[in-house]
């Protein structure tokens, strides 16, 4: 199934054929960000795609339409554009040549957003390879990605023989004014040059001839046309189509159809002389197409469990603290029964309060330990543990969640490395209770537990959110268990693993921290907690690195306004 959201992104979804993919444009990052989330919460493995222009690409096709309305003929245009590198043009207040060097999403609240989508996707679909590295810079880690070309339909016509130079600038889906650069580029040429774009107009009266795509003399230009100028400075799919009739073709440096397409002559779109001198080029080079990719599976591939762990899988233990949240703690074993390992348990411990025997009873993997005395979360975990004696173990407070293939992956990862930990991100879920005491989401943030951590950064803290990790029993004859003496009894653990055992790292949202008033976080003191982590319980005498590490962290962690918790990335409701 594709999700497509902008007009840009549902022609490619229509052109994409049976892939499970969510197709977006930047203005659609929250549309596309909340549909990755609902994915994900179903443990389903998807491709997301961000349809990313081009910086420079962008810049041009704002900044030529505007050059050519000036007054003093082609010469003064020309003398401009030629300038713009320079840094003597200004354009929104900037010169252009620090507009050309922004990053394709200078918004940061655009950025953070591409950053979590892309965070959220198992995989990446992209139309380059050059792509690729424009939106890893984007991205925590590199994703998986997966080659995808898309050629969109061009006339095939019967080329023949004809007394003067052709070009024809292909831009069917722009309109007159976003192909001004190349028409300018080209107006020197010696030639027949025709546009192709959606409103088949010609730029401010330039000496081209201008049709519509749809134009029946459209087939006259491409059978006189010696050179295709395909300027979408992102999708190669047209320079590679025109590429199988043997055209000279020139495209954008940005596009990646080098990749695909032998002899392009490539220009960069800031750069006017370029269009001229590639076009020229392109006369004497007839491009031909190299082998494509072949077509990306319909889903992410990913590791399955070795054929003798599916016959007999080890347990893995979820331990559940509760107290008085019935309602949270039935979802939060619904979240279990849903998961694909085959064979998930759990552990509730009902830290003294009102009774829950009958939802346990719903659930034959669940067991229940009940408690005499309310002692918190960080006992209950530990009196859990106390009842599991072998596989692996995790903790899940019982507002959180756990996505389907959570559980699986994790094990997946130990069983085929011999890893002892493995770890995977986590998504803040913000919600707030509603008059029926169901949550209701307020917004999200998938750019804080996305990291792993060295060693030596553990010893500080870690971006790993306590229930997305998971242990081999083992793993406590080396370092012990969690700590009662302890409230940040999952982060002080972790330091102790991290100095013996190597994390498996599971770059993929599997968890939620669901973010609410009455949420453990809240009510400590967390600074005075982690200056006694430190200072108590883990010193580090001749580790200067972790000293300064230490001392930026309390800085932090002093300078946040009172009540501070992440602040969502995306926002769905007021609070």
């Amino acid at each position: 199934m594709i999700s497509a959201y902008g007009a840009r992104a549902l022609r490619y979804a229509a052109a994409m054929g049976d892939i499970d993919a969510i197709v977006v444009e930047p203005l659609f990052l929250g549309e596309g960000y909340v549909e990755a989330v609902r994915r994900r919460g179903e443990g389903r493995s998807f491709y997301g795609m961000l349809l990313l222009d081009e910086a420079r690409d962008r810049t041009m096709t704002q900044l030529v339409p505007a050059v050519l309305q000036q007054t003093g003929g082609s010469d003064r245009h020309r003398e401009i554009l030629y300038s713009v590198q320079g840094g003597g043009i200004q354009m929104n207040g900037k010169s252009v040549a620090d507009v050309l060097a922004e990053s394709n999403l200078a918004d940061p609240n655009l950025r953070a957003a591409a950053k979590e989508f892309l965070t959220l996707c198992p995989a990446m679909l992209v139309r380059s390879y050059v792509e690729y590295e424009r939106l890893s810079t984007f991205a925590v880690h590199r994703r998986p990605y997966e080659l995808i070309v898309l050629e969109p339909p061009v006339p095939f016509v019967e080329r023949r023989l004809h007394e003067r130079p052709g070009f024809v600038i292909w831009a069917p889906e722009r309109d007159a004014n976003a192909a001004a650069f190349p028409v300018f580029g080209l107006a020197e040429l010696h030639g027949d040059v025709t546009l192709v774009s959606a409103d088949g107009i010609v730029p401010n009266g330039a000496g081209i001839t201008a049709y519509t795509p749809g134009d029946p003399r459209v087939a006259a230009a491409l059978a006189t046309a010696d050179v295709i100028v395909c300027p979408d400075a992102t999708d190669p799919g047209g320079a590679i189509a025109f590429s199988r009739a043997g055209y000279g073709i020139v495209a954008p440096i940005s596009s990646g159809v080098e990749e695909f397409v032998r002899d392009v002559c490539a220009y960069d779109p800031a750069t006017l002389r370029q269009m001229h001198v590639a076009a020229t080029m392109a006369l004497t080079l007839p491009a031909s197409l190299r082998a494509l990719p072949p077509v990306p599976p319909r889903v992410p591939l990913r590791p399955s469990l070795p054929a003798s762990v599916a016959v007999a899988p080890p347990p893995a233990t979820l331990v559940i603290p509760t107290f008085n949240r019935r309602a949270d703690l039935e979802n939060c074993l619904q979240c279990l029964a849903a998961q694909t390992y085959p064979n998930v348990q759990a552990v509730v411990v009902n830290d003294a309060g009102a009774p829950v025997d009958d939802i346990v009873a719903r659930y034959p993997f669940a067991r229940l330990r009940n408690l005499e005395k309310n002692s918190g979360a960080v006992e209950a975990f530990i009196a859990g543990v106390e009842l599991v004696s072998n596989g692996y173990v995790a903790i899940l407070p019982d507002d959180d969640w756990l996505y389907p293939d959570h559980v699986e992956l994790l094990v997946t990862a130990m069983e085929r490395t011999g890893a002892a930990v493995a770890h995977a991100n986590t998504l803040i879920r913000y919600v707030r209770r509603s008059s029926t005491g169901a949550f209701e989401t307020i917004g999200y943030n998938a750019g804080i537990f996305i990291e792993t951590a060295t060693p030596t950064e553990a010893m500080v803290a870690t971006p790993i959110g306590g229930h997305a990790l998971m242990l081999r029993m083992s793993v406590f004859a080396d370092v012990g268990g969690w700590r009662a003496d302890c409230i940040l009894a999952d982060q002080e653990i972790q330091m102790r693993v991290a100095q013996c055992h190597t994390f498996a790292y599971v770059d993929q949202v599997t968890a939620e921290w669901r973010i609410h008033g009455e949420n453990f976080s809240g009510k400590v003191d967390s600074i005075a907690e982690q200056r006694r982590v430190f200072e108590e319980l883990h010193p580090a005498p001749g580790r200067p690195i972790i000293a300064a590490m230490r001392t930026a962290t309390l800085d932090r962690m002093l300078a946040r306004p009172p009540g501070f918790v992440f602040p969502p990335t995306l926002r769905l409701l007021a609070q």
